[in-house]
């Protein structure tokens, strides 16, 4: 049975899931450069070693949650799930907002967890 507040939901989170997915992979793509900055910068470890991590972590992060939230869509709680995943978006873009200020990266996750409240909330609603 076709049903708009559900295929609404199911876009919203696929365009969010799709938007999450390239920011890791253009996230990823900047290691090499943020390893010379960290090398030129004379960074000593284990801070050397801990930037890097955190650099492709985030980028790991993302694929996961992408994939996570893209699968979970077509669950019958999926929008829990889909919530969640929304919940610690916003909550790691309100850290990183607060330790490195306002910037283009904060501002991209930032739309994919409205993304994904909005998919995850009408995908709620139809459940209800």
């Amino acid at each position: 049975m076709y049903n708009p507040c559900m295929k609404s939901a199911r876009l919203f989170t696929t365009v969010g899931s799709i938007v999450l997915f390239l920011s890791a992979l253009l996230h990823g793509s900047g290691y090499p450069r943020i390893a010379q900055r960290v090398q030129s910068a004379g960074i000593q470890p284990p801070l050397e070693g801990l930037l890097k991590a955190l650099w492709l972590t985030f980028s790991v992060q993302f694929i996961a949650i992408a994939i996570i939230t893209f699968v979970a869509r077509d669950f019958e709680r999926g929008s829990r799930i889909i919530l969640l995943c929304a919940a610690c978006l916003a909550i790691e873009v309100a850290i990183t907002f607060h330790f490195l200020g306002p910037f283009i990266g904060g501002y991209l996750i930032s739309v994919v967890a409205l993304l994904f409240l909005i998919g995850g909330w009408l995908q709620f609603k139809q459940q209800a």
